[in-house]
């Protein structure tokens, strides 16, 4: 057999068992949800206590510390494009709500600098603000997918 007959008897093989699977299509992915909700997951070390090497778990204390610190600069990023872009438009549309987006811009650096100081108190071992941190990520992914200024933040609760 020569090579050439070889490879077609190859390729006409494989076009065979490929043509006999049933191939699913993918579901569709879209985007759901904040894509910031795991930094309460890095503040939380609950999940390590169950690793009994001390020095592993301080790797992956510091690892997830690190991982936090580069989070919250792109999420500080994120937040600041937001706010510009949402004072574009209601300027494009000539709706200023000052109330409104005081009130949200306030909200939301509040979340943020809470997410920034459990950080802080993580570096320090101090696991009280787990819950604030679960509370904020779960705010933020209100208020940042939310329509553009759609009511003041401190009164949407």
């Amino acid at each position: 057999m020569r090579p050439d007959e070889f490879r077609d008897r190859m390729q006409r093989e494989a076009r065979r068992q490929l043509s006999s699977l049933r191939i699913l299509q993918p579901e569709k992915v879209t985007p759901s949800g904040f894509h910031y909700g795991y930094l309460a997951r890095l503040i939380d070390d609950r999940d390590l206590s169950s690793i009994a090497d001390p020095r592993l778990r301080s790797v992956i204390r510091s690892a997830h510390r690190q991982v936090y610190r580069r989070s919250l600069r792109l999420l500080k990023r994120d937040v600041e494009r937001m706010l510009v872009n949402r004072r574009k438009l209601m300027g494009a549309r000539r709706e200023w709500r000052f109330e409104a987006l005081i009130s949200e811009t306030a909200r939301i650096w509040q979340l943020v600098w809470t997410l920034q100081i459990a950080g802080i108190a993580h570096g320090f071992h101090v696991p009280v603000l787990v819950t604030a941190v679960r509370q904020a990520c779960s705010d933020l992914d209100r208020l940042m997918t939310q329509p553009a200024i759609s009511a003041p933040a401190f009164h949407a609760r």
